[in-house]
């Protein structure tokens, strides 16, 4: 039995020691233990009158590179409230891209996210709250794109979004002619529908990911949805596909037991494998299994 304690306050102490140094960790210091084993090395761009911070690796210059584009982060710290800070206190859009074992891999957080004010003297709350998709905000990350595909020597991209990187990840789809496919997690891909939903007030100054729907429709897409979530929920996705109008090469599921930040880190190697193979068949048609 004084073995069996011992065992369990060892235990406790483990726990408590682990959540402790976790706590005490910066932002930046986490997105460091996430990317540092994946090898994803830091990598900033000058991309209008703001800074988008990255992670990287190119092991096969030339080959398709994807482009992970991170979630809005810590856009409110209450209903009212905007945060001076979006940096996400967990990146999920980091966590998917250090999973993912392809040659050519670049994570952009986005603009005002990891950066100081001194770097981005434009970076101000309008632009993670009502504006988290202007024009402006579009464009930045357009440009790390541009940027980042020229490193990698790559001809084509594969754009995965995670939350807002989602509607991110549909905007710049529809003003390139080099996206091969577009994969969002939990993505807010209408926000109309989203802020209809919260009852909150509406993004009137960002660009609706939803009007471009139709316009990219036959880009093959596979977005998913988390059964449990309740912030992107299934419906989002919905509406999505509604105004995208009839195509082969739109995909949405709703994968079980999944809430808006909790299991997709587990499912992702799954999810990314089948809707590789599906990309490598060229047939818009194919079913996940």
């Amino acid at each position: 039995m004084q073995r069996f304690r011992q065992f369990i306050l060892f235990g406790l102490i483990f726990i408590l020691s682990a959540c402790s140094s976790t706590l005490w960790l910066s932002d930046t210091e986490i997105a460091n233990t996430i990317s540092e084993p994946a090898r994803l090395k830091i990598k900033n761009y000058k991309a209008g009158q703001f800074i988008v911070h990255g992670r990287e690796r190119y092991d096969n210059l030339g080959s398709d590179l994807n482009i992970y584009l991170e979630g809005d982060g810590l856009a409110w710290v209450s209903r009212r409230e905007p945060s001076r800070d979006p940096t996400p206190d967990d990146p999920i859009g980091l966590r998917l891209a250090a999973i993912d074992p392809a040659p050519n891999v670049i994570w952009l957080a986005r603009p005002c996210q990891y950066t100081f004010p001194t770097e981005s003297p434009r970076c101000k709350p309008y632009y993670w709250t009502n504006g988290r998709f202007a024009p402006e905000i579009v464009d930045a990350i357009d440009q790390a794109i541009t940027a980042a595909k020229l490193s990698a020597k790559a001809t084509k991209i594969h754009l995965i979004g995670y939350s807002g990187g989602g509607g991110l990840a549909v905007l710049i789809a529809a003003q390139r002619n080099d996206v091969v496919s577009v994969r969002t997690v939990a993505g807010n891909i209408d926000h109309p529908a989203f802020t209809s939903l919260h009852r909150v007030t509406p993004m009137s100054q960002s660009l609706d990911p939803a009007s471009v729907a139709r316009r990219i429709n036959m880009i093959p897409q596979w977005h998913f949805f988390g059964a449990d979530d309740k912030v992107v929920p299934k419906l989002i996705g919905e509406s999505y596909i509604r105004k995208a109008g009839e195509s082969s090469c739109l995909h949405m599921h709703v994968v079980p037991n999944v809430s808006h930040d909790k299991g997709w880190e587990l499912l992702w190697p799954r999810l990314l494998q089948e809707t590789n193979r599906a990309m490598i068949t060229k047939d818009c048609s194919r079913p996940l299994q």
